[in-house]
C-alpha cells in the first residue's frame, strides 16, 4: 500500500471566540451591580483605565435628531476621553446598530437618587442573634443560660424544638424541672411560638401571648386541628356544642396565627436590586433609558499613553506590560459600549411588543418568545437570553425582571393569543370577586373564561395556574 505525505489547502468557515468576544459575552450577562464591581476590580488591576470626570450636560434624545452624530475620527483623542469607535466587524458580530435612542447621561444618577434607583431588600438580625439577646436578659445564672443556648441551637427552621425535656436534662445531667423552667422562658420570647415542640403548642403559646382566653379556641387548637385542616366544621361544632358559624370564626382567628414563627428571620443579608433599564413615558411616548450608573465613562490614562509613544525611559518588560494593559483597556471600553447598545435595543424591542402592558396592565401582556426579539433585531436567541438574564427594568407599573415579559400564549377565539400571565391575572380577579359562601370551582372558572374571554383552556390548566398563584381549592375557600 502506497503511503505518502501530502500538503493540501482547504477553505472552511468557523467561528473563533477571541478573548475579547468572550469578555463581551460575559459583560452581557452581568447586572448593573455586578458590572460596577467588575469595573472597580479592572480599574485596580489596569493602570491604563481612569474614570472620566463628569461635566453635567442636558439630556439628548438621539431619536429626535434628524441626522446621527458623526463618528469619532481621532482615535487617540477618543481613547483619551473614553469614547472609542466600534469596528464594523465587531458590530456585525451582534448585528447591532449605532442608534442609542433615549439613553440618559452616564452620571445622571448620584448618591442622592439612591433611594429612587435602588430597591433595598434588608433582612433583620438572624433568629439565633435575636433569641440569644433575649436569653441574656431573661435567665439567671450560668446553668440556665447554657441550657437555654443549647435549646436555641437545636431549634429547626420553623422555630420548633425537636427534643424532649428529658433529652436536654440528660445532656446537662440536671433535673427536668430546671430544663422546663428555661423552656418556659424561651417560649415567652419574640417571635411568639418559638420553642414549641409541636404545632398545637406553638399556636397555644401565641394565644397566650395575645391574651386570648377563649376556651373554644384553645380546645380546637389542642384537640381538633386535624379536623380543622380538613374543614370538618360540623364535627367540630358537634364536639364543642356550638354552631358551624362559630367554628368558622374560630378558624378565621387561627388562620391569623403563624405556624412557622421562625420563617420571618433569616441570616442577616442586605441585597440591592438596581434597575438596569428605565422605561418612562415622555410626551406620550414610552422611552427606554439605560442605567449607566454601574459603568461610569472610562478613558485611557494620558500618562501611560505617553509612555507608549516614548519608551526610552522604560524597560522592555515595562513596555510590554503597558502595551498589554492598553489593549485590554481598549477592548473593555468597547465591550461596555456594546453591552449598553445591545441592552437598549433589546429593551426597546420589548417595549414595542408590550406597549399595551405599559398602558393597561398585566391583563394586556402579550405572549412573547426569545426568538421574537432575536428575529426582529437580527441577533441570536442566546444573545437575547444573556441580555435579559438577571436584568431588571423600572416601569410605571413597578420593578420587573426583563424575563417577566416573556411568556407562552394561549389560544383566544377571534383575537390574538393571550399571555399565560394575563390569564393567571384574570383567574385571580375572578376568585377575588367570587361569593365567599359559594366559591368558584375550577370547572366554573373554565366555563367563565370560555364564555367571557373566548379562552380555550382546560380545567386542569386552571387548577395548575391557581396552585401556581398559591390560591386554595374551592373546598378550602368556602366560608360558612
Amino acid at each position: 500500500m502506497d503511503q505518502r505525505l501530502q500538503l493540501q489547502q482547504k477553505m472552511s468557515q468557523r467561528l473563533i471566540m477571541t478573548p475579547q468576544m468572550q469578555q463581551s459575552i460575559q459583560l452581557l450577562q452581568l447586572s448593573t451591580l455586578e458590572l460596577s464591581e467588575m469595573l472597580q476590580e479592572e480599574m485596580v488591576e489596569n493602570p491604563m483605565l481612569e474614570e472620566e470626570e463628569f461635566i453635567e450636560q442636558p439630556d439628548l434624545n438621539m431619536e429626535d435628531q434628524e441626522t446621527p452624530p458623526e463618528p469619532v475620527a481621532d482615535a487617540p483623542e477618543a481613547m483619551e476621553v473614553g469614547k472609542i469607535e466600534l469596528d464594523n466587524d465587531w458590530a456585525d458580530y451582534f448585528s447591532d446598530s449605532s442608534d442609542l435612542g433615549f439613553v440618559g447621561n452616564g452620571s445622571s444618577y448620584s448618591a442622592e437618587d439612591e433611594d429612587e434607583n435602588s430597591v433595598q431588600m434588608v433582612q433583620e438580625d438572624s433568629l439565633k442573634d435575636h433569641l440569644v439577646w433575649q436569653l441574656g436578659v431573661s435567665t439567671y445564672g450560668e446553668v440556665q443560660y447554657s441550657i437555654g443556648e443549647y435549646i436555641l441551637d437545636q431549634l429547626d427552621v420553623d422555630g420548633f424544638l425537636p427534643l424532649t425535656i428529658e433529652d436536654v436534662a440528660l445532656t446537662f445531667s440536671v433535673n427536668p424541672t430546671i430544663v422546663q423552667e428555661v423552656l418556659d422562658i424561651i417560649q415567652g420570647f419574640d417571635p411568639p411560638g418559638v420553642g414549641a415542640r409541636n404545632l398545637s403548642e406553638c399556636l397555644e403559646i401565641q394565644c397566650k401571648h395575645y391574651e386570648i382566653d377563649d376556651d373554644d379556641i384553645i380546645l380546637v387548637i389542642r384537640d381538633h386541628l386535624k379536623l380543622l385542616e380538613r374543614r370538618r366544621f360540623k364535627e367540630i361544632a358537634r364536639a364543642l356544642g356550638v354552631s358551624e358559624k362559630h367554628v368558622q370564626e374560630i378558624a378565621d382567628f387561627i388562620a391569623t396565627l403563624d405556624p412557622h414563627p421562625a420563617r420571618q428571620y433569616k441570616p442577616a443579608t442586605v441585597e440591592y436590586i438596581t434597575p438596569d433599564v428605565f422605561i418612562e413615558k415622555v410626551e406620550g411616548e414610552w422611552q427606554v433609558r439605560v442605567n449607566d450608573e454601574g459603568s461610569p465613562p472610562l478613558k485611557i490614562s494620558r500618562k501611560y499613553r505617553e509612555m507608549l509613544h516614548n519608551k526610552d525611559g522604560i524597560s522592555e518588560d515595562e513596555f510590554e506590560f503597558i502595551k498589554k494593559k492598553f489593549q485590554s483597556a481598549i477592548w473593555l471600553i468597547r465591550n461596555i459600549e456594546q453591552r449598553r447598545r445591545t441592552l437598549y435595543r433589546v429593551t426597546k424591542a420589548i417595549v414595542e411588543k408590550q406597549w399595551d402592558f405599559l398602558e393597561e396592565g398585566i391583563t394586556a401582556l402579550k405572549p412573547m418568545k426569545l426568538r421574537d426579539i432575536a428575529d426582529e433585531l437580527g441577533i441570536h436567541e442566546a444573545t437575547v437570553c444573556r441580555v435579559v438574564n438577571k436584568k431588571y427594568v423600572q416601569t410605571s407599573r413597578g420593578l420587573f425582571e426583563l424575563k417577566y415579559f416573556f411568556s407562552t400564549g394561549l389560544d383566544v377565539t377571534g383575537r390574538e393569543d393571550m399571555a399565560a400571565k394575563s390569564v393567571m391575572e384574570i383567574i385571580r380577579n375572578l376568585i377575588e370577586d367570587e361569593d365567599i359562601h359559594k366559591p368558584l370551582s375550577d370547572q366554573k372558572i373554565t366555563e367563565m373564561l370560555h364564555r367571557d374571554y373566548n379562552l380555550k383552556i382546560a380545567r386542569r390548566t386552571v387548577a395548575k395556574y391557581r396552585e401556581k398563584m398559591c390560591i386554595l381549592p374551592t373546598s378550602k375557600r368556602k366560608r360558612i
